[in-house]
């Protein structure tokens, strides 16, 4: 999901969802109701006040703030914290559309699609000998020595070419500790490949299975040996995308159920969740139902109606 902006959701009454930081608002942009999806781990006091300050200073701006969370722990302590909200993990956002399984040569052993950040832990990685990373850009050998073999991407990667990237490798690798529900995760299985990632608390693990994942102790050897294992035995992908989409359309249509509650007790009629669901998530995708903060106050309402 990006974070610039928001997906449309419904514009009788305006109902939008966002990732992390709230975007500034144009002048005119009034949504009804924001569905903020949780960026990192909440479920401590720290992350838990500032969410609960933030959506008191919502509804002071006549606005119903909804805290969606990534994981069943975050939605017990939203509960306790009298959070209008639900639990509905982030990756239902990833677009299937531009990511799917692909007729590549698998140049890659494994590929990590992580920020350059000390948190995502590459050098876990570092026995992984055909090892591609893709970042926002940067110079991985200087913020990791470790992975001075591995191949990176100096520039953004779009993603129709992400995608290839991660065609031609066998395993996806996830291995921060804790985060939020990290979108790679979800992007790595609906191509098709198999993850090795470590424990993690955010949400991650909400689509992982035996026959998608494996879950390995934070020490480079143990991730290397699982990669090798994925790598004797490859996993159908079509199987792997199959069984995943499942799960998720399955979570779609209940937030479809939830968004379409919010619409009728505003007055916006009875809308079958069925139906959104064929609006937000049928091709192209629910990305096109996203909008740049910079076009909020231009954009074609005819387009979001549901």
């Amino acid at each position: 999901m990006l974070h610039n902006g928001f997906y449309i959701l419904s514009t009788e009454p305006l109902i939008v969802s966002y990732i992390g930081h709230f975007p500034s608002l144009p002048e005119g942009f009034r949504p009804k109701h924001i569905l903020q999806g949780c960026a990192g781990f909440a479920a401590r006091w720290k992350p838990m006040v500032k969410h609960k300050t933030n959506q008191i200073l919502h509804s002071l701006k006549g606005r119903k703030h909804h805290f969606i969370v990534n994981t069943p722990e975050e939605d017990l302590w939203r509960k306790r914290w009298l959070m209008q909200g639900a639990h509905f993990n982030h990756n239902l956002y990833v677009n299937e559309y531009i990511y799917k399984p692909l007729d590549e040569p698998k140049h890659y052993d494994a590929i990590y699609i992580a920020q350059l950040a000390p948190f995502k832990r590459h050098w876990l990685a570092k026995d992984i000998k055909r090892l591609m990373v893709v970042s926002y850009g940067g110079d991985l050998p200087t913020f990791c020595p470790e992975l001075a073999h591995a191949e990176y991407n100096k520039e953004f990667i779009p993603r129709p070419e992400l995608a290839k990237k991660m065609n031609q490798a066998y395993v996806g690798l996830c291995l921060s500790a804790q985060e939020g529900a990290m979108l790679a995760s979800m992007e790595y299985l609906l191509c098709g490949i198999p993850v090795v990632s470590t424990p993690n608390k955010g949400g991650r693990d909400e689509f992982f299975n035996e026959k998608n994942s494996i879950i390995v102790p934070p020490e480079p050897d143990a991730v290397a040996q699982a990669v090798q294992r994925w790598q004797k035995s490859p996993p159908d992908p079509h199987k792997i995308r199959e069984q995943v989409l499942k799960q998720v359309n399955a979570a779609r249509l209940d937030l479809c159920r939830y968004v379409a509650q919010l619409i009728e007790a505003e007055g916006g009629g009875k809308k079958e969740p069925e139906k959104l669901m064929g609006k937000y998530f049928a091709a192209p995708g629910i990305s096109s139902r996203f909008v740049h903060q910079n076009d909020l106050t231009n954009f074609d309402v005819e387009q979001f109606r549901v």
